[in-house]
């Protein structure tokens, strides 16, 4: 462990050591279950960043083998991913099948999520500019009804007040970049 802590060439011939020497194990767990070689290798690396870091953040005292303690972090960050796997090829089976995606509690929180957000965007916007992309957009008035429905002088001032109403949204959607994965999800 002091090697690790030393200096960079130390540092490096230390680690090169550990990772040879703990590689062949790790890997046969992975394989043995229901992994590939990139999925052995994926985790393994992550193993070993997650022992420096420990190392470096005095973590890990030494209590353990370094060989069992970085085959317990490769076989926890595993096990996470098959757990991650398993709920997201059910979801998919799910969306298959035909079965209604929003029935399962997960779907329905990220459903909420998703609409909360999109809320919170919409009530930024302010209450004319929300009304008026509804009108258009949702329910493709012209401008022509909207002017004579709202407080417009002209189809262009309408025209204007959407154009800088949609450029306000586009830059409300910039500002949250999860935002954009949810409307490029739901497409």
């Amino acid at each position: 462990m002091n090697l690790i802590l030393d200096g960079k060439v130390s540092r490096n011939k230390a680690l090169r050591h550990i990772y040879s020497g703990n590689k062949n194990k790790v890997y046969a767990y992975i394989l043995s279950n229901s992994g590939n070689e990139d999925d052995a290798k994926d985790v393994y690396q992550e193993s070993i960043i997650a022992f420096y870091e420990n190392v470096r953040d005095q973590k890990f005292k030494g209590q353990s083998a370094i060989g069992t303690y970085i085959y317990s972090i490769a076989r926890f960050k595993w096990l996470n991913k098959l757990k991650s796997k398993a709920v997201s090829e059910k979801h998919h089976e799910q969306l298959e099948t035909g079965e209604e995606f929003s029935k399962t509690p997960l779907a329905s929180l990220i459903e909420e999520e998703y609409r909360a957000q999109i809320m919170e965007v919409l009530g930024a916007l302010g209450e004319s500019c929300k009304q008026l992309l509804i009108d258009t957009i949702y329910y493709d008035k012209s401008m022509k009804d909207i002017v004579e429905e709202r407080d417009f002088t002209n189809e262009q001032v309408a025209r204007n007040k959407k154009y800088k109403c949609m450029k306000k949204l586009k830059n409300l959607i910039i500002e949250r970049p999860q935002l954009i994965k949810i409307l490029k999800h739901n497409d």
